[in-house]
């Protein structure tokens, strides 16, 4: 595939590890302050719903763009 057509697939991976990995953190942090599994999972999804995805794959985009004027 070419550079244009993966750089969907690109974001949404990117989009995709930083919801995993603030999903983790979170129902770990929520683990120690001891909260109980549903409300470590609660803990878990209002993480993911606070992920700033400009933020993660703005990048992604910006650098795409400069390959695409190459």
């Amino acid at each position: 595939m070419s550079q244009r057509t993966d750089t969907p697939l690109i974001l949404v991976e990117t989009a995709r590890e930083a919801c995993l990995e603030a999903a983790r953190q979170a129902y770990e942090d929520a683990g120690i302050r001891g909260l109980c599994a549903e409300g470590r999972w609660e803990a878990a999804l209002a993480a993911i719903r606070h992920v700033d995805l400009s933020a993660v794959v703005g990048p992604a985009a910006r650098s795409d763009r400069v390959d695409e004027s190459a």
